[in-house]
């Protein structure tokens, strides 16, 4: 199962841990590229942001996919114009309310049954399902049905400091724990 990283209006990416968690399958964060894909194992390469890590899981696994994993392909132009003028019974709603303000409602309701029956019959028409029409327990629903709350966002910019270098040999790690050990950092 593939997700993306994260979505654009929380930025918590929790959405497919969450997943993972309620189907308990294994999860593979940060995926940049597929390795490879044999029998029930899954190997992919996740970028850590400083360097990458290889894993291997037992499949079912759910995988959260960065942007940088793969360069779409140019959408094809003809199917592109096909559909530039599909829509949702909403869409419709909106339109013919906003063209036939002064329309009674009955008049208003005739005209959005017409243009969607018209757009069906092209193939136009997208399916919009209503938590009614799911079956949602509303619950579980909207902010008073998430598991989770979200009470301030923040973002943080880390300026960059004064840095010590030391030498990759055995006495430059010596001086290294050292100094980490005077500073209470490790120890």
């Amino acid at each position: 199962m593939l997700c993306g990283r994260q979505a654009i209006d929380g930025d918590t990416a929790q959405v497919g841990p969450q997943i993972a968690e309620k189907l308990s399958y294994t999860l593979v964060t940060y995926l940049e590229e597929l390795l490879d894909l044999s029998g029930a194992t899954l190997r992919v390469r996740r970028n850590l942001g400083n360097g990458w890590e290889v894993v291997e899981a037992k499949l079912p696994v759910l995988v959260t996919v960065l942007d940088t994993a793969n360069t779409p392909r140019p959408p094809a132009a003809k199917r592109l114009m096909k559909f530039k003028k599909a829509r949702c019974r909403s869409e419709v709603e909106q339109a013919v309310s906003h063209e036939l303000a002064e329309a009674g409602e009955d008049a208003r309701a005739t005209e959005v049954a017409r243009r969607c029956l018209a757009l069906a019959e092209r193939g136009l028409l997208i399916e919009q399902w209503s938590l009614d029409d799911v079956g949602a327990d509303l619950t579980w629903c909207g902010l008073k049905g998430s598991p989770t709350k979200v009470h301030r966002v923040q973002s943080i910019v880390l300026a960059g400091g004064a840095y010590r270098e030391y030498p990759a040999t055995d006495e430059g790690v010596v001086h290294l724990v050292r100094e980490l050990i005077e500073d209470h950092t490790i120890g």
